[in-house]
This record gives C-alpha cells, structure tokens and sequence, in this order.
C-alpha cells in the first residue's frame, strides 16, 4: 500500500496532463510536452520495478527461496525490460526543443496555428536553439564549414 502513496503524486500529474491535453487547451509547449514525455517514461520504470519486487509479484512470493536464487525467465524478462524503460526515461531527460519540433509540433493537424501559439510560449534559448537546428538542416553544416562557393550570393540576397 506504500507503494501506491509514493506514486500517487506522479499518477496525479499525468492524470492532469491527460485531462488536459483533451480538454482542448491547444498546443503544449516545450516544457509541458517533455515533462510529459519524462513523467510517462518514469511512469513506466516504477512499473516494472514494482512487478521485479517480490513484494508485489505473487508468482516470486510463492517460490521457495532455491528457486529465486537462480533467476527465471520472467525475472530476466522484466530486468532486461527495466534497463530499456530507463534507458528511454534518460533519453526523455535529454530531449531538446529540436526533438519537441520534429516530434510533437510537425505532426499538429493545423500547423501554421500550432507554430503561432508555440511562438509565444518559448523561451529565448529555445528559439536560438530551433533557429540553430534550421539553419543548420537548411545549409547542412555550419556556416563557416560550407564551401567557399556557398558564401557568394548575389547582393540582393546577403
């Protein structure tokens, strides 16, 4: 039963999250969208821990104590399935707004509208960091790492 306590917060917020993102509020901006991504991820963590303690899994509970020292298959099932869930949560910790527009905002039905709330909502280092990722996915490099060439535009466009 503590075991349920101790996660009711998290269970809470990603309830409110979900509510939320039904209810019609909109867009949601970087930071709602990677807190949902991390809450969702650990979510799943604490899930499989809580089925690897024996407390809570009633097939290792009834198993005498020669039988768990030699771990079954479910056992290395579930650990291998934790070490892939948590690998995700550090995956959903690094997610930069680069991820949230390629992940989340190009996918919106009515994008022209998605782009006009979200510009509103972003921080100034958010935007430096999309704008860094455009320029970088529309010349490919760097601008000092492109060919000579590549930097002679006509007047009219410098």
């Amino acid at each position: 039963m503590s075991q349920f306590f101790k996660h009711l917060p998290m269970l809470a917020f990603a309830l409110l999250i979900s509510m939320s993102a039904h209810a019609g509020v909109g867009v949601k901006s970087y930071r709602e969208w990677k807190t949902e991504k991390v809450t969702q991820a650990s979510l799943r963590v604490n899930s499989v821990k809580a089925q690897l303690d024996k407390k809570t899994d009633p097939n290792l509970a009834m198993r005498s104590k020669t039988q768990i020292e030699g771990k079954s298959p479910v056992t290395e099932k579930l650990e291998r399935t934790l070490r892939a869930e948590q690998y995700d949560l550090e995956l959903a910790k690094d997610l930069s707004v680069t991820d949230y527009f390629v992940g989340y905002l190009t996918k919106v039905q009515d994008k022209k509208a998605a782009f006009q709330e979200v510009a509103g909502k972003l921080s100034p280092e958010e935007v430096a960091e999309l704008m860094t990722a455009y320029a970088n996915s529309v010349f490919g490099a760097h601008q000092s790492d492109l060919p000579t060439s590549a930097n002679n535009l006509p007047k009219e466009l410098k």
